[in-house]
């Protein structure tokens, strides 16, 4: 069995611009969630006894939320530079020719897409938090 021929993939403004979405969508949910709970903990909480038990759940949220805050000036950052490169954004046919990412800009990119997936493999594990 041999190995496979790589494909090339072309990326073009709307694909770009869709994956981006996607990606946006994801960090919103997931910064929403983490609102959530952290919200929930803080009712839970009576005295100080129960904060060093929900502690590390609120720290591990307010982690979240800061992730989900650099995640979005990363892609206001590569739309911008797309945005520059199709002459700001107009749909015409002629604004669709290649586009050019910078290594740092595909780095960025590949990391938020990474990132993306591991957050949905975390929750499909199913992580819950139980209070007495």
């Amino acid at each position: 069995m041999g190995y496979k021929k790589k494909k090339v993939i072309s990326l073009d403004t709307d694909s770009a611009l869709a994956v981006m979405q996607e990606i946006y969508n994801d960090i919103v949910e997931q910064k929403t969630t983490a609102s959530l709970i952290t919200k929930k903990m803080l009712t839970f909480m009576k005295d100080a006894e129960d904060m060093t038990m929900i502690g590390s759940v609120i720290d591990k949220q307010q982690k979240i939320l800061q992730d989900c805050t650099e995640k979005k000036i990363s892609l206001v950052k590569l739309q911008s530079a797309l945005l520059k490169q199709t002459g700001g954004g107009t749909s015409t046919p002629e604004s669709f020719g290649k586009m050019e990412l910078s290594a740092e800009d595909k780095k960025v990119l590949q990391e938020l897409i990474d990132e993306t997936d591991d957050i949905k493999k975390d929750d499909d594990k199913g992580e819950t938090y139980t209070t007495k």
